[in-house]
């Protein structure tokens, strides 16, 4: 139920319909609220007021009619414009981005503001009446259109401002390194029971012989349910071991975890933990830790294709990375074991490693780049910059290997002044990492 109501918080916010449908879903309730006080109103107070539109009957249709005419027009035409914008920005910096305007509240507001005023304006309409014995005229809604309408010319400004604002590249680029940071507390599968940093590694397991908990469907996993895994395994004293993590591809018979002691296993157990996995089409970014810096490398090799050809972009997205990486190395990577309450072993999970965000963040865009020697050189720069927030040894020796790799792969550059730059760099960023010890191994 847990991963049911996550994936249906998510699937609303992300959704380019859910804010515009509840903007419509007011829009009704304010129409009706409106016209009903409008019947309980004497129509005095208009003439009592002289700047608000106090006209008959025809008049209130056209000031509606006009309203709710134009603003579909402009829904239409902004709208085509604005998938135009998207489409070649999509080819520009690759079709993940599209996620990113869909999920923009800015976005779905402006559009719910225009399908709002226009279901309101349609609603108060048809209430208008011009025969003698029976006229009404809701000067109250006409007045509270109006207002819409000019509520909804401030949302096309700051719609076109917006769009405009976010297609830019380093805009663009920096919205998708800041979604990083935010999400790094959430990145790793730490939270899985008790993290006893300090206790012993666990005895090894005869896991040749555990039970399987296959998938029943195919698909990329979106999220675990933690809490309920470990219930689980208290509940009948199991001992898991997970295969796969958020991110992955997950074919149908594949194994997501793995059970111990065997006897244990049943069909509804099994059935209840293969509950605790959540699988969809597309993969998202709420418990993927790669997904968003894959994204920037994907625009950075966007950016370096011959196509394009926008080394500053690519270099935009190197100094984002950079960023993110800082932010890896200066948490603590959590234990692969999760103890109960009663200090147990309950779960054996598959955290992330430094080493495969790094290959994550630097792999693509060094072969994309090799022959550019401004990229081989900020990924050099931007590796060092790394060296005094270094806490692991281990870490370090990750960065000196793609910076080995990155010495290789400058042979495919054919100028020697060039090549020779990017050695110098090299050396540096080697001379940075070796003087830089980590604070602990």
């Amino acid at each position: 139920m847990k991963l049911y109501l996550s994936a249906l918080r998510d699937s609303l916010t992300d959704s380019f319909w859910f804010l515009p449908t509840l903007m419509a879903l007011l829009a009704i309730g304010l129409a009706l609220s409106s016209v009903a006080l409008d019947h309980t109103m004497n129509a005095a107070w208009v003439q009592n007021i002289g700047w608000i539109w106090s006209g008959g009957a025809d008049g209130a249709r056209s000031v509606l009619s006009v309203v709710a005419g134009s603003v579909m027009t402009v829904v239409s035409i902004v709208f085509s414009l604005t998938i135009t914008t998207l489409a070649q920005t999509s080819s520009h910096f690759g079709p993940r981005v599209l996620r990113n305007f869909t999920s923009d509240r800015g976005v779905q507001f402006t559009l719910g503001t225009f399908i709002a005023t226009f279901v309101y304006c349609l609603l108060v309409l048809r209430t208008v009446r011009s025969v003698e014995e029976s006229a009404f005229v809701p000067y109250l809604s006409v007045n509270i259109g109006v207002i819409l309408a000019l509520a909804s010319l401030a949302v096309l400004i700051f719609f076109i401002h917006h769009v405009a604002q976010t297609i830019q590249a380093e805009n663009l680029i920096a919205d998708v390194g800041q979604d990083f940071q935010r999400a790094l507390p959430l990145f790793f599968p730490e939270r899985i029971g008790e993290n006893h940093v300090a206790q012993d590694a666990p005895e090894p397991m005869p896991w040749q012989n555990a039970c399987k908990v296959a998938a029943s469907d195919n698909g990329y996993l979106l999220r675990i349910d933690d809490e309920q895994l470990m219930a689980l395994a208290t509940q009948h004293d199991l001992q898991l071991k997970l295969e796969k993590r958020p991110g992955e591809f997950v074919a149908r018979q594949t194994p997501l975890l793995w059970a111990l002691p065997s006897f244990r296993m049943t069909n509804a157990l099994a059935q209840s933990l293969r509950g605790c996995f959540s699988l969809g089409t597309h993969r998202t970014p709420h418990q993927d830790a790669l997904y968003s810096l894959q994204q920037l490398v994907e625009i950075a090799a966007h950016a370096l294709s011959p196509g394009i050809n926008e080394p500053f972009t690519a270099l935009t997205c190197i100094d984002w990375l950079g960023t993110s990486l800082r932010g890896v190395v200066c948490r603590d990577l959590p234990s692969a074991a999760r103890y109960d309450e009663n200090d147990r072993l309950r779960v054996i999970a598959r955290p992330l490693t430094f080493a495969e965000v790094a290959r994550a963040a630097f792999d693509q865009i060094r072969i994309y780049g090799a022959s550019n020697p401004a990229i081989l050189v900020h990924l050099l720069e931007t590796i060092a910059s790394l060296a005094p927030d270094l806490q692991r040894a281990t870490d370090r020796v990750v960065l000196i290997e793609h910076i080995r790799l990155i010495g290789a792969d400058a042979g495919q550059i054919k100028n020697e002044t060039d090549r020779e730059r990017v050695m110098a760099g090299l050396a540096d960023a080697l001379l940075t990492l070796v003087e830089r010890k980590p604070q602990e191994a």
